[in-house]
């Protein structure tokens, strides 16, 4: 009987290049699974049709808990094709000996740059331009930029990604400050990185980056408390995870004359909702869905930018990615074992 492999939310292009790479990968010893791939998520009502995976390879919009693994009995191993693993239920998988891994280092430095590609088209007002040439409306009304240079970048989080982009400011002439529990010493040497309290950041800095990973700490970790001590003019960029900022209080510091810099996401609470069309579906939660009408909502605002979750999404990282879910399948068929931590990732 074949061993079974599951890649969920797959693409038609990602089918081709991962069967040719598990092929060459692992050679004779291909011909014992079956690599299955299929384009939903995986859910607690996906997950009976799969019972028999013994791998799974999911992405963004997948969970697995106890509900999921309940089904799954012949389930030993997880890979997420993302960074975060706010997704998985890891102790779960823990007491029931799965072994987990994501990716977590193939989109560092092109999130990073996504996150300053933001806050250049924030300075320049890049949304207004646009929409305004689409009028063919040659104005400069609504387009006054401002300079980034000699500006402060203040960094919440400062793992694999948050380290780029304090690279990245430093070298367009930017102070650069960050919050992180965990100090990065290179930094401070590198790129002149001075840490700060996350208080002492929101109030100092032109453009604040969130780039955490959500866990229990860090949801709501920008709230409407603190969101009342960032300058008026200050930019705001989440390449994170949604619920890491509060909605509620990007709305507040919006109608207030806060972050008139702008706001600009690649990520919102809600997001699932939107993505998924769940709001049609009677198991939308009301408060999911409100949060995800929230962040509509702050389309009202011009110096607000809304991209589709696609930081990580270039040529190069895709390969890193694959590259990446393929040596971690050959891995484990080897020992046995994931060869990430948990805590690996950001």
């Amino acid at each position: 009987m074949s061993r079974v492999i599951t890649f969920f939310e797959a693409k038609d292009w990602e089918k081709e290049e991962y069967l040719r790479r598990l092929k060459e990968r692992l050679g004779e010893r291909f011909q014992d699974f079956e690599v299955k791939f299929v384009p939903y998520t995986l859910n607690k009502e996906t997950s009976r049709e799969h019972s028999d995976t013994e791998i799974a390879v999911i992405y963004l919009n997948s969970v697995v808990n106890e509900e999921v693994l309940d089904q799954m009995k012949n389930l030993k191993f997880v890979i997420t094709r993302t960074t975060g693993m706010d997704h998985i239920d890891i102790l779960a998988c823990k007491r029931r000996w799965i072994e987990v891994s994501n990716v977590p280092v193939y989109a560092s430095v092109t999130v990073a740059e996504h996150a300053i590609a933001l806050m250049f088209a924030l300075a320049r007002r890049v949304r207004t331009a646009v929409a305004k040439m689409k009028d063919f409306d040659f104005s400069r009304e609504g387009l006054m930029g401002v300079d980034l240079f000699g500006k402060v970048a203040g960094v919440i989080g400062t793992g694999n990604i948050g380290s780029h982009i304090c690279r990245i400011a430093f070298g367009i002439g930017m102070e650069v400050i960050a919050y992180d529990l965990n100090p990065n010493k290179k930094l401070e040497e590198l790129y002149k990185v001075k840490y700060v309290s996350l208080d002492q950041l929101l109030g100092s800095s032109d453009v604040v980056f969130v780039a955490v990973p959500l866990t229990k700490e860090t949801k709501h970790l920008i709230n409407l408390e603190n969101i009342k001590l960032v300058k008026d003019k200050a930019m705001l960029i989440n390449i994170a995870r949604g619920p890491v900022v509060d909605t509620s209080a990007l709305l507040w510091a919006l109608a207030n004359g806060k972050l008139k810099g702008g706001v600009a996401l690649d990520v919102f609470e809600g997001e699932k909702v939107l993505t998924e069309g769940s709001f049609l579906k009677e198991v939308c939660p009301p408060e999911i869905l409100t949060k995800a009408l929230q962040t509509l909502y702050l389309f009202r605002y011009p110096n607000f930018i809304l991209t589709p979750h696609v930081a990580y999404y270039s040529e190069e990282a895709m390969e890193r990615l694959i590259n990446s879910v393929v040596a971690e399948i050959s891995h484990y068929l080897l020992y046995k074992l994931s060869s990430k931590t948990y805590g690996e990732y950001f």
